[in-house]
């Protein structure tokens, strides 16, 4: 017979990698205890199986007298089911990938029976040839069929099994262990059918099995390997923890804008009534008090908002044609103000020659100028604030430098570096009593980048600070900017008082607010245009009225109890016998972080005004939306 005949050479190749592999495992181990305790297990078993398969065949191969036909039937038995471990384990192995399922349970459950049933096939198969042991020399012999079922049939069966695990849940793996556990499957089958194919009676399936081992030792179990995945996985814990944070920080934002906007919009609101109507100088310089206590409170909430609208990369910029006379003018007249009212001298010098109109984000560059004089009028006691404008052009754009200087406490050399830092004060011993967040320059160097521009200081500590700054815009026109003192005069002179936009006796709105002063400050606020107001005080009010009445424009606040702005929304858009379907509905809010406006734009409403409510944005906001045959100058 020619089973004693096989040849050995590639087992014992394959304990001797076997021996090694197993040393590797247990002295390095891997960073997966768990798959280490089932990876190493695996090895072990391949090396018991290895040994008991060279053991019988050599057995086979020695004198009677030396080793029993007993014995030998002992070792062939032992051989077959330890293949059929070794097939099993890379099942066992193939699972440990996974996380548990009621599927792979129940194969499991059918693979563990199958392995019972192996081993009871190999038992009964032994006992029945026990009785034919001794009658010739390979009388220890299994029959053929359960032979080839142990030898092969499990074989197969088990490594089919494994693969198919892998294929099935492929979604769950990386490319790594796909390619890895690919290559291993195609070896260790590989060498199986080769070895049932090929009449060479050499054994490879333990050869195939440790190559294949080996595979997955160096493409998924090695320890750097493991570290790295799980250094990978911390990663991204630790980016979905921070994404989380961001958008708790976003909600936080959101709640704590609402919460302190909608008092400041009644503060403002009506103090601008009283700065309207009152006679009384005295009265009217309490006002104006009170005002500028309100807008630096609002500046401190716009400057944490902007801040995170930047850093969750959510600030986009609006480019649009504008004139830099009136920007200047209105920056201009602003600082003057402040100036005034710490006795300092603010001096204005703009090259005549510079174009008029330009394109680029206005608002935006009004906040970078606007911050940084701010800065300069806050650390400023005695002397001189001084802005001058020039420019460079290069073709139909320009780049817009600005030079503001003061004579204030300047900045220590060792601080220079924090000076465009977020939340940084500096000197706070000498500084400790001016108001702020510590936001503004740290905003303007980080809108200047957006804008590809720049922004740099020189200073002396106790004399002061120059900032120069470097605006790109493109030239819209090439008319010149002329003599801006002029101008600059002729506003300081006007008072700048308010005036209405519009007056509009025919048009009619209707204004939805759950606090009663918000709907009180609108109609204050828009008494001269002499529109017709409507007011709801929820969403269930406002969505009978519009089904009463149709309106020219409807401002709907977003955040009220019970159904809020954004659900109403689409029901005045759809609703039986609703008057106001084609109605421009503004979203009036006091939410104004990062995405806000995107969001509600998103959701269907025609535009979006945060409160505390601008006199000029509501009436610049309504002149858009109302119709044109009602509105007159």
């Amino acid at each position: 017979m020619s089973e004693a005949l096989y040849d050995l050479s590639f087992t014992i190749a394959a304990f001797i990698f076997n021996v090694v592999l197993c040393v590797m495992v247990t002295v390095r181990g891997t960073e997966d205890k768990q798959k280490n305790l089932t990876f190493r297990n695996f090895t072990y078993i391949l090396l018991v199986g290895n040994i008991v398969t060279c053991c019988d065949v050599m057995f086979r191969r020695a004198p009677v007298v030396f080793i029993p036909y007993s014995i030998r039937l002992v070792f062939y038995v032992l051989s077959f089911l330890s293949n059929v471990m070794l097939t099993y384990f890379f099942a066992i192995y193939a699972e440990s990938f996974f996380e548990t399922t009621k599927r792979r349970k129940f194969f499991s459950v059918i693979n563990e029976i199958l392995l019972v049933g192996l081993f009871a096939l190999a038992l009964i198969s032994a006992i029945i040839t026990i009785p034919n042991i001794g009658e010739d020399k390979y009388s220890y012999l299994l029959p053929t069929i359960p032979k080839y079922i142990l030898a092969y049939f499990a074989e197969i069966y088990y490594l089919l099994y494994a693969m198919v695990v892998f294929v099935v849940n492929s979604k769950d793996l990386n490319r790594r262990v796909c390619i890895t556990a690919a290559c291993a499957f195609t070896v260790t089958i590989g060498t199986i059918v080769y070895e049932v194919f090929n009449p060479s009676e050499v054994y490879f399936n333990y050869f195939g099995a440790i190559l294949g081992l080996y595979i997955f030792y160096m493409g998924v179990e090695t320890p750097d390997y493991k570290n790295l995945m799980a250094t990978m996985k911390e990663l991204e814990m630790a980016r979905l923890k921070a994404d989380e944070a961001n958008r708790s920080k976003s909600d936080f934002l959101a709640n704590m804008s609402h919460e302190i906007r909608t008092p400041i919009n009644a503060v403002i609101g009506m103090n601008e009534m009283i700065l309207r109507e009152t006679g009384d100088e005295k009265i009217a310089d309490y006002s104006r008090n009170i005002e500028s206590a309100g807008r630096s409170l609002l500046s401190i909430i716009n400057d944490i908002l902007d801040l995170s609208k930047i850093e969750a990369g959510k600030m986009e910029l609006t480019e649009a044609p504008y004139q830099f006379s009136s920007l200047i003018n209105d920056i201009a007249v602003m600082i003057s103000v402040k100036a005034k009212e710490k006795n300092l001298s603010f001096n204005v010098n703009v090259n005549e020659s510079l174009p008029d109109g330009l394109c680029g984000d206005e608002i935006r560059i009004r906040q970078i100028i606007i911050n940084v004089l701010n800065n300069a009028v806050k650390y400023t006691e005695h002397g001189s604030v001084d802005l001058s404008v020039d420019y460079e052009r290069t073709g139909d754009k320009c780049i817009v430098i600005v030079k503001v200087s003061d004579t204030g406490i300047g900045i220590k050399p060792e601080d220079m570096h924090k000076v465009f830092e977020k939340f940084d004060r500096l000197d706070m011993e000498h500084n400790k009593t001016i108001e702020g967040t510590g936001l503004g320059l740290a905003i303007v160097k980080r809108l200047l980048a957006m804008m590809n521009g720049s922004i740099e200081v020189e200073s002396k500590y106790g004399k002061g600070s120059t900032f120069f700054l470097r605006i790109p815009q493109k030239i819209q026109a090439d008319e010149a900017i002329g003599d801006y003192r002029k101008k600059f005069s002729s506003a300081s002179a006007d008072g700048g008082g308010y005036k209405e936009l519009f007056h509009a006796p025919d048009a009619e709105i209707l204004v939805v607010d759950d606090t009663l002063i918000n709907l009180t400050v609108v109609r204050a606020l828009l008494k001269k245009t002499k529109i017709k107001i409507d007011t709801a005080t929820s969403a269930a009010e406002a969505l009978i009225k519009t089904t009463e009445k149709k309106y020219d424009t409807i401002l709907l606040d977003n955040r009220m109890p019970g159904m809020d702005g954004a659900e109403a929304l689409p029901i005045m858009r759809t609703q039986d016998g609703g008057l106001n379907k084609e109605t421009p509905i503004v979203c009036l809010t006091a939410d104004a972080v990062s995405g806000a406006r995107e969001r509600y734009m998103a959701e269907g409403f025609t535009d979006y005004l945060t409160k505390p409510i601008e006199s000029a944005a509501l009436e610049r906001m309504l002149l858009q939306y109302l119709p044109k045959d009602k509105t007159n100058g």
